[in-house]
């Protein structure tokens, strides 16, 4: 691909918030700082990060220290073409994530390395607003890398589709005999675009479509352990209600957090009641119907009239380290939760006390969870197209979804997710439950103008006004939040 032409970057940076870039248009952009990764240990003598299950259907699961069953599956099974001298492939990614994700990162990768014998560089990226416009400025220079992290729910995946800079990956599966197939149908609708697919998902998580519950706390409150399935709005309020200790201005114990900080959340909320937040051509918000109705109202009693939810002077919101940290501590007797949490929370809690997971409330005719997909895809710029293409295999096969829930404790978006990771990690009551929810995913909306976080942020800002007090869940607010969602959905594309 030709680099993007001055006048192109110019306006795709100002679009994406990228005006500190566009002095590099003045020479070569460079490439962000590489490391490179190491050759990779055998996975299975890289210690578990999951907690021992504790009693009484706890959370843990079993993560044995030993490899498992899967172990023995084949490191790398899609191998490019033997080249006469090794290569590096750059690979762009959101900074942090060789520590956070750490199997994601440095081990699979390092597996590939050792197969195939080429080298990769990692090449970190602040996520967020700044990622697309450094990308865009390396794409410019001509310096584009040979594969990056993408993301739906920032919708820079489809920014970069929409820009070329992402190569289809049709061509490439039938020359390494895979299938569309391996992966959640929500997955391949999602990015397949004009008829073609573009990138290998690392995941596709339903977000926050799980509670943890301290069954300590469950039983010194005289409630029954609940069901993991097939529990309504009400039976969690009402748990909250009795778990909650301590005067109303400050809890000893708050019964429930609910998550009501992130777009992927409130779209969960809304979608177990019937309906969605934005409609599905992605240019005007639902926030007028009775099912978002039904979700901020219940949101409003946990936190203004039940007085059961801590609130962001006591927990900042999406905080998930100081939320596993309250939770371990017996502080939060009912959490939401996201899977990229669950090594946090299994670490803060340990063998405390028992605990497990149930699922996420819905109604008879609830829509699908959100599929939240992060993507892997080769570039159009790299000159190793089939190097680059098997590396983001690599990252979404069955060998990845054993070292991902070995090392990460969750799951990719495979179908036979359960059956990869081995019977052993198959055990782990949340790995069963993420993927009963993974399956039950339907494609997340999508602003048509890409403009998705700006419009998580207009949301999540308007909301924080009621969860505040300053103002009262009625139809006034509901109109000025529906006027401030559609003015920014009707904005022109970036």
């Amino acid at each position: 691909m030709a680099a993007i032409s001055r006048r192109r970057f110019l306006g795709l940076t100002a679009a994406v918030g990228g005006g500190a870039l566009l002095a590099a248009c003045g020479g070569g952009a460079p490439a962000p700082t590489a490391t490179p990764v190491p050759v990779a240990k055998p996975f299975a003598t890289v210690a578990p990060t999951s907690a021992p299950a504790a009693a009484g259907g706890a959370a843990g699961g079993s993560t044995a220290s030993s490899a498992g069953a899967n172990a023995a599956e084949p490191l790398i099974t899609a191998k490019p073409p033997q080249r006469p001298e090794p290569i590096t492939l750059r690979f762009h990614f959101r900074a942090g994530g060789d520590k956070s994700e750490p199997a994601i990162y440095v081990e699979r990768p390092g597996e590939w390395s050792q197969v195939t014998g080429h080298k990769i560089a990692l090449e970190p990226i602040p996520s967020g607003k700044e990622y697309p416009p450094k990308i865009v400025a390396l794409a410019t220079a001509g310096n584009l890398g040979d594969l990056m992290f993408t993301s739906v729910s920032e919708a820079n995946h489809f920014f970069f589709v929409q820009n070329k800079l992402i190569e289809p990956v049709d061509d490439y599966l039938p020359k390494y005999n895979i299938k569309k197939e391996e992966w959640v149908s929500a997955i391949i609708k999602t990015l397949t675009i004009g008829g073609k697919m573009y990138g290998m998902p690392k995941a596709s998580n339903p977000a926050e479509a799980h509670f943890a519950i301290n069954l300590k706390l469950f039983e010194e409150a005289g409630l029954k352990k609940p069901e993991i399935y097939g529990n309504s709005f009400d039976d969690l309020r009402n748990w909250a209600i009795k778990l909650t200790k301590g005067p109303p201005d400050r809890r000893d114990v708050y019964g429930i957090y609910s998550h009501t900080y992130a777009n992927q959340a409130v779209t969960n909320g809304v979608r177990a009641r019937g309906a969605d937040l934005i409609d599905a051509a992605g240019e005007k918000s639902l926030v007028d119907s009775p099912q978002f109705n039904d979700w901020l109202q219940w949101n409003y009693k946990l936190y203004r009239e039940d007085k059961v939810h801590p609130m962001p002077d006591v927990l900042k919101p999406g905080d998930s380290n100081a939320l596993a940290g309250m939770f371990a501590a017996g502080k939060i007797a009912i959490s939401q939760i996201h899977r990229s949490w669950m090594v946090a929370f299994k670490t803060a809690v340990g063998d405390k006390f028992p605990w497990m997971f149930v699922q996420h409330p819905k109604l008879p005719n609830a829509k699908g969870w959100v599929a939240n997909i992060d993507t892997h895809s080769a570039t159009t710029q790299s000159k190793y197209k089939d190097e680059a293409f098997t590396l983001t295999y690599a990252l979404a096969d069955r060998r990845f979804a054993y070292v991902v829930a070995k090392g990460q404790g969750y799951l990719t978006g495979r179908v036979d997710n359960l059956e990869a990771i081995g019977p052993e990690l198959a055990k782990d009551p949340f790995l069963q439950i993420q993927q009963k929810c993974t399956e039950e995913e339907e494609p997340w909306w999508i602003a048509k103008n890409l403009r998705q976080l700006e419009v998580e942020a207009e949301l999540l800002n308007q909301l924080d006004t009621v969860w505040l007090g300053k103002r009262p869940p009625d139809k006034a607010f509901i109109g000025d939040l529906k006027k401030a969602l559609d003015d920014v959905l009707a904005k022109p594309p970036l």
